[in-house]
């Protein structure tokens, strides 16, 4: 059931969702059901634009900046959560959304991660799962499985591989965490636009495999 918000100032399409830039993602990467996922979340609601703000980590998800007509900004790595922090404090009315990778928001980004959900702040958070720094050409990332091989571990990551939703549960049980597998799009769609509507601090892990560098984690 779409949701309707008393600012909307006109109607949301598709067309003034995406701008005219080609994505360049790989074919087949999942990094598609995440933006497929967010427009359809936008458009689902009816969200005026005007109302939301897109924050991008740096990686391959962050190359969604081009491909979006919402407001954004193009954070550095590991930062688009105290980024989006801001630009909620400044405006509070906004539907504001971090959007990143692994590598930038459970590697560099993981103490501004736990403050975030410590507080409640009323964010959403969007993390692009692939078990791996792929847009450097797919080193171990902290959600690397141990034991896999991969650019900068050949013998085996030696760690432990962070489990996000059970950590940010222990930080503050009273947040919306949710784990979900990029195979399953119509679920990515709904969880997407269920954190959007969410009172408070959200974070959505969405599972993928890299189609260039994945098949290092079984080597």
């Amino acid at each position: 059931m779409a949701v309707h918000f008393s600012q909307r100032r006109y109607m949301t399409t598709l067309n003034n969702i995406r701008s005219k830039v080609i994505p360049t993602w790989c074919p087949g990467c999942q990094d598609y059901v995440v933006f497929a996922g967010l427009q359809a979340a936008i458009l689902s609601l009816q969200v005026s634009l005007e109302d939301v703000v897109i924050v991008y980590d740096i990686g391959c998800i962050g190359n969604m900046a081009d491909f979006f007509k919402a407001y954004g900004i193009h954070s550095l790595h590991g930062r688009c959560i105290p980024t989006a922090l801001g630009v909620k404090l400044a405006n509070p009315k906004l539907h504001v959304i971090a959007v990143g990778g692994d590598g930038g928001i459970y590697g560099e980004g993981l103490n501004h991660l736990l403050s975030a959900a410590r507080l409640d702040a009323d964010i959403t958070v969007v993390v692009a799962n692939n078990h791996l720094y792929s847009l450097t050409t797919g080193q171990t990332s902290p959600t690397t499985p141990q034991g896999s091989k991969t650019k900068s571990t050949p013998q085996g990551a030696p760690a432990i591989a962070l489990n996000p939703i059970p950590l940010i549960k222990t930080v503050n049980p009273n947040v919306m965490a949710e784990h979900v597998d990029c195979h399953q799009p119509v679920e990515v769609n709904q969880i997407i636009a269920k954190a959007i509507i969410h009172q408070g601090f959200s974070l959505l892990d969405l599972d993928q495999v890299c189609v260039t560098f994945g098949k290092k984690l079984t080597a």
